[in-house]
């Protein structure tokens, strides 16, 4: 029993993750409506939890901010990696400051927070032994490279395991796992006795052995099931003392050497909203109090090396257990009564056969796949365990494929039976069958992934695949009459413009739509090679899909409708090897997808606001002259003409923000002050959204500013001024991109005056 003179060990692990998203055909997420106001759940998780937790706020009883704390330099937490990719790629500034964690947790404990996660979240006992060591290797692999290091621990989709995956993760060179207590069957005592675990009973403070069917052995780690349930389930987080009043109770009764609990990550702020300042908080009292020392779970298992065996529960079948499937690992292959969401009434029996279907699909690709290979005299499994640092965008295609000392005569096969490999992996990520209906977004979107796949193989093949897909996908019925069956989604899927069209059609409203500033170059995966207007009406084009490398030539004919009011696309695309034609599609306006169409109003609204300085001066005097009239004049002037004026000053303040100019801000100030007054006065609610808005984008471009190019005099004073001419007009913009920026440099006693002016002005302490 451990003595409470000494604090104790405490761990705290959160699994964020989010399963693969993008179109295939595009490598874009398109817009999801269920995830408004954000363009997808990416977004909205992302804006609610990953970045919170990046720069959580800590406030002292009056709100003021008192310290801004990275939350995973403190927390044990794994990332998957295609979310790390998504976030590289799009917010790149969360992804250095998760990377930062790590390192400053070992300076801090001599080993890092963060740990891996196999690939892209299949579930791991289902996957063929091949298909989950390649899982298992990518993931480390992606981890590598990221954190810089090797990782000691991995954190298991869904903690699903059983001995072979506890064989594949040993010779993996993995040390140790986080698992649910109610995968334990027993664990050996201190006297060497087996105990039957019972209500979740297995020790929580000490790591135990878990040994594979070829005699190898990992660690792992079983977390304080109560306490994952009361933060996970029981809003928990709604009150950080009464969290932290928690943790000491169980330290003065239970006497334990380590409390270590793990949840789903995206608990701390986007399922339990300030669940990441909770988290802040709670990490404030332990560093403050005596009681705990924050650690992790490899700092710990290198202090205290695991010396007594547990033995997994079989689970159904005895193939392995999880922690959200109280059967084992049934949820992912049947309708064992485990789901989320639905009505009344429903089941999950589609969740067999679409799982029979990307199974089987699975195994033919590989035949293909490996038979291919051989012909071309390649190491089918050696060059895709390799690939994964294409998938996860450490280098491109090409780099690789040239890398491997690839044949230019043979880079297209093999980067299409490569990209089709990842999709059939991404066809089996385990959200597919987590939810209530196949007619879900995650299973839709496994659907996706296995057509896609076949598609690329099929051309290989001598045996159709997409038709065995389809027949046994047919089998899969949704508990909506209207959704059809797993054949529904796919018909819907394969009957769809593709990738090609879709990137042409783009390009080309880019062109129409857009000024020069905004022309485009790139589409998700594919490339704009050459754009030539041939006449009013007719453009010649050539793309490059950077995944496939295939090259597709062709023509975009603009068809005006009778009325002129809108107009369709005609778009024929080639393959430019063989110069045959292979898709010709009709779009019309009304039907691109809506995630172009967002980029068209931008386009369009940046065309619109583009004025020259001049103008905005006049401008901004005109709207002086107008609203004096409007306090002296008893006529009110026609509304039509006010709207015009509203618009009109808003196109100049968008100008001033967001369009390249040449006017100092000390002579473009005033004009702005005329501009805000004036919208701030006879705005209307949507009008007074877009200036805080505008407001807020440019102290977000000022706050990276200052994060890559340090502080000055000059930029303080800027920010200053636009704080608090934004506050004299009764507007609040955005400040946690500035806080997060200037909240470093607080303490210098360079520019100490400016840096306390702004301290106020951004709410510090």
């Amino acid at each position: 029993m451990k003595s409470l003179t000494t604090p104790t060990s405490l761990i705290i692990h959160g699994h964020f993750y989010q399963p693969p998203r993008e179109n295939p055909q595009v490598d874009l997420i398109p817009k999801q409506p269920t995830a408004k106001p954000y363009q997808d759940w990416n977004e909205q998780i992302y804006d609610t939890c990953y970045r919170p937790n990046s720069g959580s706020r800590y406030l002292n009883p009056y709100g003021n901010i008192e310290r801004i704390i990275n939350n995973y330099q403190y927390i044990s937490f794994d990332f998957g990696p295609t979310l790390m990719t998504w976030l590289k790629r799009y917010h790149s500034d969360t992804y250095d400051l998760i990377i930062d964690a790590d390192k400053k947790s070992i300076e801090r404990l001599g080993h890092g927070n963060a740990m891996a996660q196999s690939f892209n979240h299949t579930i791991l006992p289902l996957d063929t032994p091949r298909d989950a060591r390649m899982q298992i290797d990518w993931g480390i692999d992606d981890f590598y490279r990221r954190f810089g290091r090797a990782p000691e621990g991995m954190w298991l989709p869904e903690a699903a395991v059983n001995p072979a995956v506890v064989d594949i993760l040993s010779e993996a060179g993995i040390l140790f796992v986080v698992l649910s207590p109610w995968q334990c069957a027993s664990y050996e005592d201190d006297s060497g006795n087996y105990v039957p675990v019972y209500h979740a009973q297995v020790p929580y403070d000490v790591p135990f052995l878990l040994h594979g069917k070829q005699g190898r052995s990992i660690s792992a780690f079983f977390y304080h099931p109560a306490l994952a349930h009361d933060i996970s389930f029981q809003h928990a987080l709604r009150d950080a003392d009464v969290v932290y009043e928690r943790l000491n109770a169980i330290r003065n009764n239970e006497r334990v050497q380590l409390i270590n609990t793990a949840t789903d990550g995206e608990i701390y702020g986007h399922h339990e909203p300030f669940g990441d300042m909770a988290l802040a908080a709670i990490i404030n009292k332990t560093q403050s109090g005596t009681e705990f020392s924050l650690t992790n779970y490899a700092t710990y298992l290198a202090e205290h090396p695991a010396k007594r065996s547990a033995i997994l529960s079989a689970g159904d079948e005895e193939l392995g257990t999880s922690w959200s499937c109280s059967h084992g690992v049934s949820r992912w292959y049947k309708d064992c009564g485990c789901h989320t969401g639905g009505d009344e009434g429903w089941n999950q029996l589609w969740r067999t056969p679409l799982r029979k279907a990307v199974s089987s699909l699975g195994e033919q690709i590989d035949r293909v796949y490996e038979t291919e290979m051989q012909k071309l005299g390649i190491d089918a499994w050696k060059l895709l365990r390799d690939y994964g640092s294409v998938i996860s965008e450490h280098e491109t295609v090409e780099t690789f494929l040239q890398r491997k000392r690839i044949s230019d005569q043979s880079t297209r096969e093999v980067a299409q039976l490569l990209a089709g490999q990842k999709f059939k992996y991404f066809s089996m990520t385990s959200c597919g069958w987590f939810f209530s209906d196949i007619g879900g977004l995650e299973p839709r979107q496994n659907i996706k992934y296995a057509v896609e796949a076949a598609k690329l193989h099929n051309q290989y093949s001598e045996q159709d695949l997409l038709d065995p897909l389809l027949s046994t996908l047919q089998l899969a019925k949704s508990n909506r009459r209207g959704e059809g069956s797993g054949l529904t989604i796919a018909k819907t899927i394969l009957d769809a413009a593709s990738g090609r069209i879709e990137a042409a059609g783009y390009f080309v409203l880019n062109r129409k739509f857009a000024l020069a500033q905004d022309y485009v170059q790139r589409y998700g995966k594919f490339s704009l090679e050459r754009y030539m207007d041939i006449d009013q009406h007719t453009i010649e084009i050539e793309l490059k899909d950077l995944v496939t490398t295939v090259r597709h030539t062709g023509s975009v004919r603009v068809v005006m409708s009778p009325d002129s009011a809108t107009y369709q696309l005609d778009i024929e695309l080639c393959d430019k090897q063989c110069e045959e034609l292979i898709e010709k599609r009709r779009i019309a306006i009304d039907s691109i997808p809506p995630r172009i169409t967002d980029e068209a109003f931008r386009w369009i609204d940046n065309s619109l606001s583009s004025i020259n300085d001049d103008e905005v001066l006049r401008i901004a005097g005109d709207i002086e002259h107008y609203t004096m009239l409007l306090k002296t004049n008893r006529s009110t002037p026609n509304e039509i003409f006010h709207t015009e004026n509203i618009g009109t000053c808003l196109r100049a303040l968008r100008s001033i923000f967001t369009a390249p100019n040449t006017i100092r801000w000390d002579k473009k100030r005033d004009s702005v002050s005329q501009l805000l007054e004036f919208v701030r006065r006879r705005g209307r609610t949507s009008d007074i959204a877009t200036v805080i808005s505008l407001l807020s984008g440019e102290l977000d471009r000022f706050a990276k500013l200052i994060v890559d190019t340090g502080f000055n005099q000059q930029k303080g004073k800027y920010v200053l001024d636009i704080l608090r001419l934004s506050r004299k007009h009764g507007f609040e913009p955005s400040l946690t991109a500035m806080q997060n920026a200037v909240y470093p440099h607080l303490g210098r006693e360079e520019h100490s005056e400016l840096l306390n002016s702004l301290r106020l002005e951004l709410n510090f302490a």
